[in-house]
């Protein structure tokens, strides 16, 4: 079973063979994909899958929708899975920005409220023509994916089955790619809060370009080599570019807060903006909540012949990939 995160950075390819509740991690790659070059993201799927044929295997693919993508979690009078299939986009049309004919809509029923009679669901809708798009990537390489997520979804599976869960009620999930980070707030094993803010650690590189007078690609590669000298800079700009993402996961904590009545404590971050020096003290001091790194590699089983350097480098970079490529193992959905 194949998982892709088709992201605007780069692709991540994770593999895994199961057995029963195991998973054995087969392969991993990462690709890099030019923002501006739609081509790219084709020509790095062709070439992941003529390296590893996608024929007999399952192949699902997670995205972040942006702009073109819905979450929210709605109160609708109590009925049964089946009567919602039936009325769910009659009832999505009020929490929809865009035309609910233009939509493909999913959801999925949270429970009750203590009354009985209301149920909290969670409404999950995108532009038609958004999948469309992303169908096309994979056209050439002859791959119909199984499963089409999202990515904060595929965040919360990975962390259910390779996560830190013990004793936690209430925590948070962080992922910061190159230009969109996604969050959720999980509560009673259930994702109370999900969104996906426009900051990732795209803004972070320009930090660093305005700071020094880099060019892109000088900036990308400072923030990974830290050459001699340089790790006081790339610090600042880690700290100012986090900034805006920053403000925004303050409104989304007290908005929780507030709701819930209950203290967000913990953030568990991940993404290739986790890899910046110094991200998870600089928003543990900022957002004044602990923030932590989390080791997905320790619950998986990992096939002899994966370069364990290279996944030691990349693992925070893959939850997504391995939540989707997780999805129906253990306690994940």
């Amino acid at each position: 079973m194949i998982g892709l995160d088709v992201g605007s950075y780069s692709i991540k390819y994770v593999e895994i063979e199961k057995e029963s509740a195991q998973a054995k991690l087969l392969r991993v790659l990462i690709l890099p994909v030019n923002a501006a070059s739609p081509e790219s993201a084709t020509k790095a799927i062709n070439l992941l899958f003529s390296q590893s044929p996608a024929s007999n295997k399952r192949v699902r693919i997670a995205v972040a929708g942006g702009s073109s993508l819905l979450i929210r979690r709605i109160q609708l009078p109590t009925m049964s899975p089946a009567e919602l299939k039936g009325a769910i986009r009659f009832e999505a049309e009020s929490h929809i920005p865009f035309p609910v004919e233009e939509c493909d809509i999913d959801f999925q029923i949270l429970g009750q409220t203590e009354d009985k009679k209301m149920m909290n669901v969670m409404l999950v809708a995108v532009k038609k023509e958004f999948i469309k798009e992303r169908l096309k990537l994979l056209g050439p390489a002859n791959i119909i994916p199984e499963v089409i997520d999202v990515d904060i979804f595929c965040l919360i599976n990975a962390y259910e089955v390779l996560g830190h869960t013990e004793g936690e009620n209430t925590f948070g999930l962080l992922n910061i790619g190159h230009s969109v980070s996604s969050f959720a707030i999980v509560k009673d094993k259930q994702p109370f809060f999900v969104r996906e803010i426009p900051f990732g650690a795209l803004s972070i590189t320009e930090a660093l370009m305005e700071a020094k007078g880099l060019k892109k690609d000088e900036a990308d590669r400072m923030k990974v080599e830290l050459p001699p000298g340089s790790l006081a800079d790339v610090q600042a700009a880690v700290e100012k570019g986090l900034e805006p993402l920053m403000d925004e996961l303050r409104h989304s904590i007290d908005y929780v807060e507030n709701e819930t009545a209950e203290e967000l404590k913990t953030i568990w971050l991940s993404g290739g903006g986790a890899l910046s020096p110094g991200s998870a003290k600089i928003l543990s001091e900022e957002l004044g909540k602990q923030v932590s790194l989390w080791d997905n590699t320790k619950r998986l089983q990992i096939f002899g012949e994966i370069d364990q350097k290279y996944l030691s480098a990349h693992s925070l970079e893959l939850n997504v990939a391995l939540g989707m490529v997780l999805r129906g193992t253990g306690a994940s959905k």
